[in-house]
């Protein structure tokens, strides 16, 4: 599959993924069974509840494959301080090892208008996040947004020196592909757009649109699905909107 220049094979398709699993209600065994299918579709990172952070950074310790960190998920909602400690706490139990910060903003600060403080919490994470070598993917969670917020939100979180801009944590709901343009709009060439909150049906097709739309990454638990999909319906697919 070609799309905007680009090709895609089953070898390395996985690295456009952040492979997910969050429910609170998932078993050790489970955790490990998803880290299996990580591992065998080479997916570019794993993220789990903290609980979890040992068990995923040492079982794929020499994949190159990332440990996802996810300070105050789903809500976004704990003091910076908080947030800077949860960060600190997990970086530690990497202690280097390949990872991440995917951080849920203050979506409360920013519908209300206090920007500088949004911007704010955003830019001490970033530091943090930064200090021990890891990239920051802001979770704007846009269902809760209209498109003016989800434009002021791109800005204020590139603004704080984020790497990605994220659309959603699926908790409040499905991200609309529309929100991707909007995204791009408002921020610099160096940020980058991470799709996430799927949901659960026609998750190829939003892959495919998504990578159309110059979305670097996609958040969601069904990696395996789509790969697989892709490589056997659309390997001969090619797409160019550049």
């Amino acid at each position: 599959m070609i799309i905007n220049g680009k090709e895609y094979t089953r070898e390395n398709l996985g690295k456009i993924f952040d492979y997910a699993m969050l429910n609170s209600d998932v078993t050790r065994d489970q955790i490990k069974g998803h880290l299996e299918k990580a591992i065998k579709y080479n997916v570019s990172g794993v993220h789990c509840n903290p609980y979890w952070l040992p068990l995923v950074a040492d079982t794929l310790e020499g994949t190159g494959i990332e440990t996802g960190i996810c300070p105050s998920f789903p809500f976004g909602c704990d003091s910076t301080k908080m947030k800077i400690n949860q960060i600190e706490e997990y970086c530690k139990v990497l202690k280097g090892r390949p990872g991440c910060v995917d951080t849920v903003v203050n979506v409360g600060l920013l519908r209300g208008g206090e920007y500088d403080a949004f911007t704010d919490d955003l830019r001490e994470i970033v530091k943090v996040s930064h200090s021990y070598g890891y990239v920051v993917k802001s979770i704007l969670d846009t269902p809760y947004l209209t498109d003016e917020q989800v434009a002021i939100a791109s800005r204020c979180a590139a603004e704080a020196g984020v790497d990605y801009v994220k659309s959603a944590t699926g908790r409040s709901g499905l991200a609309d592909l529309r929100h991707i343009e909007i995204m791009k709009a408002n921020i610099p060439s160096n940020v980058k757009v991470k799709f996430a909150a799927m949901g659960t049906e026609n998750l190829t097709a939003k892959t495919i649109m998504g990578l159309a739309m110059g979305v670097s990454l996609f958040g969601t638990g069904y990696a395996h699905q789509i790969i697989e999909e892709i490589d056997q319906y659309y390997s001969d697919l090619v797409i160019n909107r550049q």
